[in-house]
């Protein structure tokens, strides 16, 4: 009888991967499998995560195509857990839809990856920031994803814990040279709370994004390495439109330009924004780069 239990045991394991035709939906049910299948990925296929916990180290280099993206679904049940980061997106055309990151060092981090979706994700107890797009990481959309409890970690880290942080500061440029992570979208998202540094934290260098329905809760925000506000906009042309917030450390939206680095804060559109539970002293939009012109409305 304990044979025969052990038998299908393994029947049953072994069922959650299937193949089918040319562009293959491949069923994962644990690490090893999520690992081998982003080894193994090409344009068109679709890793499914069966519920359960995924622990170990997930990144990938595979593109897909504009046509053919590479999907990697699941429920909010399928949950991520990465000993580093929770997933590490080092490729174009993917599209990430469902799942959970959670108990990682951060979230999910794009690097140098472009034209990828991420959609109704759900990210939580990270040790720093949620998403992370960086080192040229442009055209991606972040939407109808919940982001909360960030910089889980220590108190510095606390200053590490964005909702979405996108490009890199001056002193983690490569080379001296602007991370240009641009035309990024952060859509229809809730991000807080319990995000310790701002919901979203937008680096100098960077341009041209849009940042649009988006609703933040500041509980939290921890006031650590200058987080204060729901969104930091350093970088420029940016529109930021039609985003709800309430309960900010200080202000709702603030615009800077980065001294240092010379560059920032500029050609910038913040309309149709509205705050709530402002503390005193505290205002919605906040324009504090006064070395270029940025369109404010309160």
């Amino acid at each position: 009888m304990i044979a025969i239990t052990m038998k299908f045991a393994l029947i049953i394991t072994l069922s959650c991967i299937a193949i089918y035709g040319n562009c293959k939906i491949i069923k994962v049910c644990n690490g090893d499998q999520l690992h081998s299948a982003l080894s193994s990925a090409a344009p068109g296929d679709t890793i499914r995560l069966h519920d359960g916990n995924y622990h170990g180290s997930f990144e990938t280099n595979i593109s897909g195509t504009a046509s053919a993206p590479i999907r990697l679904t699941g429920s909010k049940h399928a949950i991520i857990t990465g000993i580093k980061y929770g997933f590490w997106l080092k490729a174009d055309h993917w599209v990430l839809m469902g799942f959970t990151v959670a108990d990682s060092q951060k979230g999910i981090v794009l690097e140098g990856a472009s034209h990828n979706l991420i959609d109704n994700v759900e990210v939580h107890n990270v040790t720093q920031e949620g998403i992370h797009f960086r080192w040229g990481s442009t055209d991606n959309t972040l939407q109808h994803s919940y982001i909360h409890h960030t910089g889980r970690g220590t108190i510095k880290d606390q200053g590490y814990g964005e909702g979405v942080y996108i490009g890199q500061a001056s002193n983690n440029w490569q080379n001296g040279q602007p991370d240009k992570s641009d035309r990024n979208k952060v859509l229809h998202n809730r991000i807080g709370p319990e995000v310790t540094a701002e919901c979203i934290d937008i680096k100098e260098g960077s341009c041209c994004g849009l940042i649009k329905g988006n609703h933040f809760d500041g509980h939290g925000e921890s006031g650590q390495n200058y987080a204060e506000s729901h969104i930091d906009v350093k970088g420029d042309n940016y529109t930021i439109e039609g985003n709800t917030g309430t309960h900010p450390l200080k202000h709702g939206f603030e615009i800077h330009h980065q001294t240092k680095a010379g560059i920032g804060g500029c050609g910038n559109t913040i309309k149709g924004n509205h705050c709530r539970n402002l503390p005193s002293g505290g205002e919605c939009v906040v324009n504090f780069s006064t070395d270029c012109e940025n369109y404010v409305q309160n």
